[in-house]
This record gives structure tokens, C-alpha cells and sequence, in this order.
């Protein structure tokens, strides 16, 4: 999950590449219209081509072919936007797509492997000057006609497939609603909301990247921000993480900072769904950890900082009219709890936080969530998940209070990762932090470290 809000421009842009990134080769022609040079970063950026673009949404390269008299011209090469059907395939198997002019074809392939799209295995000849090529099929009388007939045959049942669809979401937006059929800022309810475009919103950088969203340092108005754009597919992911945020009474010093929700997106891709959130220069915990060590103070600070931020998320309360229920993170980790500029936590990501079952739950003012048994099990950063999770032995019954104690189990391995960086308690000797070690390895290291020191057991 995301949460490495931190602006990490200090760093070379290779060293904020994941390893399981898509690399393809990216080229256009000139006079191509539309660029999708935007969907990744461009490497290798010589004098001329090829170049190589890493893919920032999808694992999948894409390459365009205009054959024309049997000889092919490439068109397009590079990422695409998100991985679809075909996108499985090893190599470049290209089909044809669409017919520009009696003498040429546009050839399309998507694949899965670095550089695939580069060549092509084979694309059957077009003919001369029109004539149809070996593979191709003779034109018939009347093609054309019963090619518009197709093609309006398929427009009207698209139409037809819109408005059902439409008129399905819209009854469904009622019901959730009742007789009001406006909801509630925050309610979680906006089935067929129109999100304001950003207009002023700039892009400047990609600081993190997660399974269903991208985060970006930006200026808003001026103001250095966060920026976490959802693609369109993760729309559920988008909701589910700004209801929360938009909870009355959520405001703390210890929680990251929300600032407002819209659309928009860098440069000439479509607008998508994004959080605007406040930016943190420090980064994240876990990248604090492994570039410095702390003082005693330090390491206590961050330690009471993510305490009180966490027993803030826990807790139900009213306060100045506005009410304000306990909520259960699910995903706390040290990617996932940020640095103030007094070194101090703010505990952000709550894409998968849960509202918990309290004494007083106005319905107007909590999200409409899940409650079945597989969305509680549902948990994020496996190195920081309680055991109860790991083997699905939860307690269900009451499983408010069994999240709350699993969040709880998640800040002691933080706890411990802040005082293994802490230069006061082992002068000279300092240990790795939890997040750097294997999954195998936490049991046996926690372990031994808890002998080492008995008072931090009790």
C-alpha cells in the first residue's frame, strides 16, 4: 500500500524505480497525434532512437505498424495505460486493426516482457496499390454497406447497454440513500458524483507508486502537496480512502493531513480520481530509519507520536458538535507512517481502514462499508500483520476490538523499529530495522532482541 508521501528529490530518479517495473521501447512518429509519453519515464533519452520508457500503470507494452504496398513503417511504441487482455503474451504478436487507405494497415500488438514490443514476429503483405495480399480477404459487393450496418448494429446496443446501466446505478443510488436522494458530504454514498477538475493542480514528480494508485509531489495554490492519483479502474479504492478521510472531527497533529479530493492528471492523460494530501519532505519512517539513527529524545518522540495518533484512529468521540468514530487502520507500517519536520509521526494510508462498530453511529456521518467476513480478513503490509490475520483465525464475533488489538500488534513492531535505530540505548551498535529484515527472519530476531532486553517484554 501506499504511503510514502515524502518528497524524495534528492534522489536520483533511477533510485526511486521499482524492480518489477515494465521497461518498453518508446517511439513516435512524427506527426502522430497524441503522445503517451505520460504513462511512463523516458530512458536512455539520446540523440534519437529508440529509447526506452518505464511504465508507470500497467505491465504491458504496446506497438503500432502501418503497412503500406508490404512495407511496414512503425507508428507507435511504448506503454500502455492499464493491462489488458493480450497483454499476457511473451512476444509481439501483431493483428490487423483498421485500414487507413486501400493500400495500408494499421498493425497492433500487446505484451508482457521487457522490450517485446521492439519487433515484431511476421505481418502478412498488403498487396500493391490496393490489391489484396495472400492473406487477406477479396473485397465483396456491397462490403461497405454491410460494414455500416454492423457498425450501427453495435452503436445502438452499446447505447442501449449505457442507459440500462444508468437507470440500474441510479435506482441503486436511491436505495442507498432512502427518500433523500442527495447524500451526505462524506457519507460515502455519491453514486454518480462529477468530481471537480483541479484546474490549478501541478505535477512535478512521482515519489511513490502502489498497486492502485500513483503519488506525485505537486503545488496546489502555491502550497508543496501530495498528490495520490487513482487510475480509473481503482474508482472503489478512490471512495473507500476519501470517505475516511473526509470523516467529521478527523483532524489530528499525528494524522496525515487531508486537503481536498477532485480530478485531474499529468499532462495529456485522462483525468482520473486523486487525493490531495499535505506534503511531508522528510518522507516516510522507513526511509527515515535507514538514512539516520536517533538520540533517546528522538526515538521517544516518535515513538509517543505514532501512540497517540493511533489511540486518536481508535478512539469514538464527540467533540464540538461533531462526532467521530473509532476507526482501525489495517495497514500500519513504516512505508505507511510519514515524518513531521519535528520528527514526530503522521500515520497516513487508509485505504484500508474500517470504521468500528461503536455506541452511537449516526449513518449520515459514517462511510457505508463491507462487513463480511472476507473484507475484515482483508489486511495489508504482511511483515506487520498480527498472526490472527496471517492464519484467518480472527475473532469475527467481536471483531472491532480483535482489529483494534491486531493495529496495536503492528505499533509494537514500529516501536521496535524506532528503538533499534536508537544510538542511546547501543552506543556503536546499531541494529537493521524491522522493515529491512525477511518475513522469515522477524519471529527468531524479535525474539532473541526480547531476551537482550526482558523490561521491554512486559
Amino acid at each position: 500500500m501506499l504511503g510514502t508521501l515524502g518528497l524524495w528529490t534528492l534522489l536520483p530518479a533511477a533510485a526511486q524505480v521499482s524492480p518489477n517495473r515494465r521497461t518498453c521501447v518508446f517511439f513516435e512518429a512524427p506527426g502522430v497525434r497524441g503522445s503517451t509519453k505520460t504513462l511512463g519515464e523516458v530512458v536512455d533519452a539520446g540523440p534519437g532512437p529508440p529509447k526506452g520508457i518505464r511504465c508507470l500503470y500497467s505491465h504491458c507494452c504496446f506497438g503500432i505498424w502501418n503497412l503500406t504496398h508490404g512495407r511496414a513503417q512503425v507508428e507507435m511504441q511504448g506503454c500502455l495505460d492499464s493491462d489488458e487482455p493480450g497483454c499476457e503474451s511473451l512476444h509481439c504478436d501483431p493483428v490487423p486493426r483498421a485500414h487507413p487507405s486501400p493500400s495500408s494497415t494499421l498493425f497492433t500488438c500487446s505484451c508482457g516482457t521487457d522490450f517485446c514490443n521492439a519487433n515484431y514476429s511476421h505481418l502478412p503483405p498488403s498487396g500493391n496499390r490496393g490489391a489484396p495480399g495472400p492473406q487477406e480477404p477479396q473485397a465483396t459487393p456491397g462490403g461497405p454497406i454491410w460494414m455500416a450496418q454492423l457498425l450501427l448494429g453495435v452503436f445502438l446496443v452499446l447505447l442501449l447497454s449505457i442507459i440500462i446501466l444508468a437507470l440500474l446505478q441510479r435506482k441503486a443510488c436511491r436505495v442507498q440513500g432512502g427518500s433523500d436522494p442527495e447524500p451526505e458530504p462524506g457519507s460515502g454514498g455519491d453514486c454518480s458524483e462529477e468530481l471537480p477538475e483541479l484546474a490549478e493542480l501541478r505535477f512535478s514528480q512521482v515519489i511513490q507508486e502502489g498497486g492502485h494508485a500513483v503519488v506525485w509531489a505537486g503545488r496546489l495554490q502555491g502550497e508543496m502537496v501530495a498528490i495520490k492519483a487513482f487510475p480509473p479502474r481503482a474508482v472503489a479504492q478512490f471512495r473507500a480512502e476519501r470517505a475516511v478521510y473526509q470523516l467529521l472531527g478527523l483532524q489530528h497533529n499525528h494524522i496525515v493531513r487531508f486537503i481536498t479530493a477532485g480530478q485531474g492528471g499529468p499532462g495529456p492523460l485522462p483525468s482520473g480520481p486523486l487525493l490531495v494530501l499535505e506534503l511531508y519532505p522528510k518522507g516516510s519512517l522507513c526511509h527515515y530509519l535507514t538514512q539516520y539513527t536517533s538520540d533517546w529524545g528522538s526515538s521517544l518522540r516518535m515513538a509517543l507520536s505514532l501512540a497517540e495518533g493511533l489511540a486518536f484512529l481508535h478512539g469514538e468521540r464527540w467533540q464540538d458538535g461533531q462526532y467521530k468514530p473509532g476507526i482501525a487502520h489495517r495497514d500500519l507500517s513504516s512505508q505507511n507512517v510519514l515524518i513531521r519536520e519535528d520528527r514526530s509521526c503522521a500515520i497516513g494510508d487508509l485505504g484500508l481502514a474500517l470504521v468500528l462498530p461503536g455506541l452511537a453511529q449516526p449513518p449520515a456521518l459514517a462511510p457505508t462499508q463491507p462487513r463480511g467476513p472476507a473484507a475484515i480478513l482483508e489486511a495489508g503490509t504482511q511483515r506487520y500483520m498480527a498472526p490472527e490475520l496471517l492464519d484467518k483465525t480472527l475473532d469475527l464475533q467481536d471483531w472491532g476490538t480483535a482489529l483494534q488489538r491486531a493495529d496495536v500488534y503492528s505499533l509494537a513492531l514500529l516501536l521496535w523499529e524506532i528503538l533499534s535505530r536508537c544510538s542511546d540505548l547501543r552506543p556503536g551498535k546499531v541494529s537493521t530495522p524491522v522493515s529491512h529484515l525477511t518475513k522469515a527472519r522477524i519471529p527468531s530476531y524479535l525474539f532473541q532482541r526480547a531476551m537482550a532486553f526482558p523490561s521491554f517484554t512486559t
